[in-house]
């Protein structure tokens, strides 16, 4: 019989949203939570900045707009972080896994092309819709793009505005809408969150052994009313439809909600025994604790963004054992979780050796997937500026220019070779997933133990974004 724990999920919750994440930011980073809104607006502008051209070397011409010094030859990007506000911890993990690879890049480089630093200008964004659009102006003008803009909903107030000036945007999301866009590239990578949930049917059906979902099923679904909700739940939909499976009952929740009585007691009515969720954190916090409370258990499947390795410990009242037992008795799967921290392959172990030389200040508990994920992000935009030194323009039209030119880019990560194109369907970089579920920090330090190999399902070969 499963326990009650209401005092746990007060807990879970304290921790979760008292997290700031503090750790080391490099020596090239500007950082600050000010929020104080600049004069003018992000709507109607036009890029008036004028082009210039340098020669490095006596050898390359290149040329440049904003963000670039010509004395030093640094070049200047923006990150938007979310440093407060409701997910503090993935946001500093974010940041930080950002950060160290323009640090390692620096410091074992020289930058790009071995010739070019990176600094960043950081601001907060505090994973707010309405701060966004203030923080982005506030650089806009120092940088020659932004190289993570946290959040869906977030990106999505700035992405317009920011096209007007051909400013690139790589999103820290992995909303497939992105690439109905011509400036905001996805991590190359990551899949979306609609192949995490188009591929999790074909997963649990015809991969999972015993299969975690069955004819018998009554499949469920829980997502965050927004963009980046609709995104599961159109992959969800795709992947149901595909093998054959419905969705028998339908929930959503604002961003700001704090009580999920009503759409857990929906899904036990209906008699969900296969529960997929789209949430952040806090919200799976409460939503698992309030079906332990029912003593209701169904499977729940979550979006990699859903599950963070603070939950095992906070659900556990302290004891991350007794959390880990705790996820494992619904039991929970995480979606997209992403290589392992201990994978032998050329990314992860590079990551590594940039940890140890240039991580010092970065807390263990930052280390996950988000963490990452930052790192895989700030490697993606790496591409992006090796290509567009290669031809010779890093003006901020320049690089919009470059981005359908990167193919066949192996992160090491232990997925296929990516790479962008010119069409919708061609910017997402990857549909592969894997599957992970939570366990001790002590055996892995991602916190999720890899139950699949990276796979697709062969229906996604069929998808397009575009419709």
């Amino acid at each position: 019989m499963r326990s009650r724990i209401p005092l746990a999920l007060l807990v879970a919750l304290a921790m979760l949203v008292a997290a700031c994440g503090g750790g080391g930011s490099g020596a090239d980073t500007t950082e600050s939570t000010d929020t104080t809104e600049p004069t003018g607006t992000t709507e109607d502008m036009t890029s008036t900045t004028e082009a210039m051209t340098t020669t490095t070397g006596g050898e390359m011409d290149l040329a440049f707009d904003a963000g670039f010094d010509e004395a030093t030859g640094t070049i200047t990007l923006g990150a938007l972080a979310a440093l407060t506000g409701p997910i503090p911890d993935i946001g500093a993990s974010l940041l930080h896994g950002h950060e160290l690879y323009w640090d390692a890049l620096n410091g074992d480089e020289g930058g790009v092309a071995g010739m070019y630093p990176v600094e960043l200008i950081v601001r907060d964004n505090e994973y707010n819709p309405e701060v966004n659009p203030v923080v982005y102006n506030e650089i806009k003008d120092d940088v020659l793009a932004i190289s993570s803009s946290l959040g869906t909903p977030t990106t999505a107030t700035i992405f317009e505005a920011a096209a007007a000036e051909n400013i690139l945007v790589a999103a820290g999301s992995l909303a497939s809408q992105w690439a109905l866009t011509d400036n905001v590239p996805l991590n190359l990578a990551a899949g979306t969150y609609f192949s995490q949930f188009a591929n999790a049917p074909y997963w649990a059906t015809e991969i999972a052994d015993p299969a975690v979902i069955t004819e018998d099923s009554v499949i469920g679904m829980i997502y965050q009313a927004d963009d980046y909700g609709e995104d599961c739940l159109n992959g969800l939909n795709f992947g149901l439809e595909n093998t054959g499976l419905e969705l028998s009952y339908e929930a959503t929740y604002a961003a700001t909600d704090t009580d999920f009585s009503a759409q857990i007691g929906g899904a036990q009515a209906a008699g969900v025994d296969v529960l997929f969720v789209c949430a952040l954190p806090t919200a799976l916090a409460t939503m698992l604790g309030t079906a332990g409370a029912i003593e209701y258990s169904p499977t729940v499947l979550g979006s990699s963004p859903s599950y963070n390795v603070a939950l095992p410990a906070a659900l556990g009242q302290g004891d991350e054992v007794a959390g880990i037992g705790f996820f494992s008795s619904f039991p929970y799967y995480g979606l997209g979780a992403g290589p392992s921290f201990e994978d032998d392959t050329p990314g992860m172990t590079k990551m590594r050796e940039s940890l140890e030389a240039y991580g010092a200040d970065i807390p263990d508990q930052e280390l996950n997937a988000f963490f990452w994920f930052g790192y895989a992000q700030a490697q993606t935009f790496h591409q992006i500026l090796e290509a567009g030194v290669a031809n010779g323009d890093i003006t901020r039209a320049g690089l919009l220019g470059v981005i359908p030119t990167i193919q066949d880019f192996d992160p090491g990560f232990g997925g296929d070779p990516t790479g962008y194109g010119p069409t919708p369907k061609d910017k997402i970089p990857t549909n592969e997933d894997n599957i992970g579920v939570p366990v001790s920090l002590s055996e892995r330090v991602f916190g999720l133990d890899p139950v699949s190999d990276f796979f697709v399902a062969p229906y996604m070969a069929d998808w397009d974004p575009a419709g």
